[in-house]
């Protein structure tokens, strides 16, 4: 199967010359954590944006700034196994496709596991492909710490326990982006003022206002935005299976239970790709 019978030919992207401002707006509306950045006149690829990086970076509001370049590619004939391998070694959920340095169009890790995975008949167990050790979050946890967690532990979802180390629920940052608000504030920097007793140099003060747009979280606890209606597999689900569930109920991570509903693991959508590399 080739990249060009997957991937998505319609894709929103931000534009260099740019600005933050633009970028986030951008990422609120469509809720996802990164978008392709082009030039505006030749519509060549200048890389990607993230969230992770807005947030790293609240101050800049060049985009140019905040792109990162050099991102692996993919181009329309190459083979599915290509896009997977670049994604699992980059840790990426989106590619870009790319021909003769245009963006023609972009393939996700929910394009293969929806198009591809949940199409095939792989019998091989999901749970040969889940993480054992994760980084799990309390449900009174506040949001904020949270999104520090995610950041720290380099996920994009984390499972959530109870006072009893029962999982109750799962959030991820696609939770988080919808009820963000975008705050804008703006701060002087003055360039010259006034020295002590010169009061006529007032009238040619030079000031820069600076305006900064920026996603904020709110005060709220994780158990106020988790999903609390688990879709779970067993350490015998198949790959197919697993892929099917995820479609169906538009997840990207399904928690592995064994029969007494012990939690043991969880498999995410991006895990599953590593079936089509054996």
């Amino acid at each position: 199967m080739k990249v060009k019978e997957i991937m998505s030919k319609e894709v929103k992207y931000a534009e260099v010359p740019g600005t933050r401002a633009e970028a986030v707006e951008l990422l609120k509306s469509l809720g996802v954590s990164a978008i392709p950045v082009v030039k505006s006149d030749t519509k060549e690829l200048v890389g990607m944006v993230t969230l992770k990086k807005l947030f790293e970076n609240p101050d800049e509001d060049q985009l140019a700034m905040l792109v990162d370049r050099g991102i692996p590619t993919v181009r329309p004939e190459d083979e599915l196994q290509v896009a997977a391998g670049h994604i699992l070694k980059s840790g990426s959920r989106r590619l870009c496709v790319v021909k003769d340095g245009e963006l023609r169009g972009i393939i996700t890790v929910r394009d293969i596991v929806y198009r591809a995975l949940a199409m095939m008949d792989l019998d091989r167990p999901a749970s040969d492909f889940m993480r054992p050790t994760v980084a799990a979050v309390w449900e009174g946890t506040p949001l904020k710490a949270a999104v520090e967690v995610m950041a720290l532990a380099n996920v994009r979802a984390l499972p959530v326990i109870n006072e009893n180390g029962d999982l109750v629920g799962i959030i991820d940052d696609s939770d988080i982006i919808k009820l963000a608000e975008i705050e804008t504030s703006s701060k002087i920097s003055q360039v010259a003022g006034k020295s002590e007793g010169d009061s006529w140099t007032w009238d040619s003060e030079a000031r820069i206002y600076i305006t900064k747009h920026e996603l904020t979280i709110p005060d709220a606890l994780v158990r106020d935005v988790m999903v609390k209606d688990l879709i779970s597999i067993t350490k015998k689900t198949s790959v197919s299976k697993c892929a099917q569930l995820m479609k169906e109920y538009r997840i990207e991570q399904t928690p592995v239970l064994t029969a007494e509903n012990k939690f043991i693991g969880l498999v995410r959508d991006i895990d599953l790709l590593g079936a089509l590399l054996e």
